[in-house]
């Protein structure tokens, strides 16, 4: 077994107001008074034994017992004290309370009581095992009373560090809740996965089980689920004449914590199973210029009380997320708006490129198309704009239904579209754009030219020769596809 490492000069601090009240007792004591001076030196001697407890590198197994021990030791060189200066006329009974207090702030309830016991079978023992007249019978009531003092000045004392020891951590994890939640936001700011995020800040800042983001979904008042961190289902929906704390909550715009019956909170037991039972909930609401946006729903597996770090933690939180999520909403706007054909709702050219240069890198065996509508400038001639506008929209809403995941269809400008078929060879191709052809609203047609990728073609070149491809079945007469030789 090896010693454990000894307190440093800078801990043993703390005892050197108690060596000096010690040091000062043990000098003053012999003045006026006749002494049995080895009785003296003898509890000299345990009072520096004690002194050396303290300081010195111990046991593993006996650092739980650091403090008793010397003070245990330290009692008995008071009663020697006495002894040795005529018993309880010393007036040396009050140095009792050193060790007494001294458990009391830097050790647990188990070793003040111990010390306790000790010092009150300290002032029996030398009553009945002395007595008179060092120590008169007289003197139980005095003994009893200073030890009951004695008991409630440790226990206050203890309770009073407790209480200090519980503010300072709770302050310092303020203040790193603080840290936390500001590197949060400044990361929730840019990213594409904000409400996810929030979620998980809100699980990990605050020590939470799981974390659920609801938010309208329409304008009845029906709330879904947008994101959850903790449990893994589908999307919650909490219709609006459903009963349940999460309405409550973005109504009224007041944050609500449950410590009791929280399955009843949760409207639905299965999902408060999921959530793994919490013991606390708490419903924070999101307010964007005091208006309700969404509610953050909160569990912790342990009671956490109203102002707590925990609920205060996702107050904090809940105060930035409104208006981050305004800004990845933004975000996720302008982007869509950079890459999608604000006609159409397909993606652009831009995007295209983008595209079909990833797809030829990856060697997906990509098969391209071009379609261009038939006389298109004629129909807007005759039926004007509007209605070559709904033709457009309503043609690229059909053809997205024929799609595959993972082909692509865009509008490259006026009423030409491009499109994409990643592992498709030309004979399935062209069974694709026929569908797709077959497709467009009205009596309108369109023509078509396919192109499969062969090593080495560029995206530019392979365009090219498409677009060649499509000038072949505008000349045959339009209305058809032709294919590349």
């Amino acid at each position: 077994m090896s010693p454990a490492p000894g307190p440093s000069v800078q801990a043993n601090r703390h005892l050197l107001p108690f060596v000096a009240a010690s040091v000062l007792a043990w000098a003053v004591v012999p003045v006026g008074s006749s002494m049995d001076w080895g009785t003296y030196a003898l509890s000299g001697g345990l009072a520096v034994l004690a002194g050396l407890w303290c300081i010195a590198p111990l046991p593993t197994a006996l650092t739980k017992v650091r403090e008793a021990i010397p003070s245990l030791i330290f009692m008995g060189a008071v009663a020697l004290l006495r002894d040795s200066a005529g018993g309880i006329n010393s007036a040396v009974g009050v140095l009792a309370l050193l060790p007494v207090f001294y458990t009391a702030l830097y050790s647990n309830r188990a070793q003040l009581w111990t010390v306790v016991v000790g010092m009150a079978t300290l002032f029996l023992a030398q009553t009945l095992l002395v007595g008179p007249p060092a120590y008169p019978h007289s003197q139980y009531r005095a003994g009893l009373l200073f030890v009951i003092v004695s008991t409630i000045i440790g226990l206050t004392t203890q309770w009073l560090v407790a209480q200090a020891r519980f503010q300072a951590s709770d302050a310092q994890y303020r203040e790193q809740m603080l840290e936390q939640i500001a590197e949060v936001v400044r990361r929730l700011s840019s990213s594409p996965r904000a409400r996810e995020e929030v979620c998980d800040a809100a699980r990990t800042i605050s020590n939470a089980s799981m974390a659920i983001l609801y938010e309208p979904a329409n304008a009845s008042g029906l709330l879904r689920s947008t994101s959850m961190a903790g449990l893994e289902v589908d999307p919650i929906e909490i219709g609006p004449d459903e009963h349940s704390d999460v309405h409550e909550a973005f109504r009224s715009g007041r944050s609500q914590l449950f410590g009791e019956d929280s399955k009843a909170q949760f409207f639905n037991s299965k999902i408060w199973e999921l959530s793994g039972r919490p013991a606390s909930v708490l419903f924070e609401p999101l307010l964007r210029g005091g208006e309700p946006i969404g509610v953050l729903v909160v569990g912790w597996p342990q009671a956490v009380r109203v102002g707590g770090s925990r609920a205060t933690a996702i107050a904090l939180l809940a105060h930035e997320v409104a208006t981050v999520i305004e800004r990845a909403d933004m975000l996720t706007q302008l982007t869509d708006m950079a890459s999608t054909d604000a006609l159409t709702g397909l993606p652009n050219r831009r995007t295209w490129e983008k595209s079909l240069e990833r797809a030829i890198a990856e060697d997906q065996g990509v098969t391209l198309a071009m379609l261009d509508f038939d006389r298109f400038k004629e129909f807007n001639d005759t039926q004007g704009h509007l209605a070559g506008d709904r033709l457009l929209r309503e043609t690229a809403a059909a053809w997205r239904e024929e799609l595959r995941a993972g082909d692509l269809v865009a509008r490259l400008g006026g009423d030409e579209f491009a499109l994409l078929l990643p592992n498709c060879n030309a004979a399935n191709a062209l069974e694709v754009v026929e569908r797709l052809r077959g497709r467009i609203p009205g009596e309108e047609t369109c023509s078509a030219g396919i192109a499969t990728h062969e090593s080495g073609t560029s995206p530019e070149a392979l365009m090219a020769r498409a677009d060649t491809a499509l000038y072949e079945a505008k000349t045959a007469g339009r209305n058809r596809t032709c294919l590349t030789t």
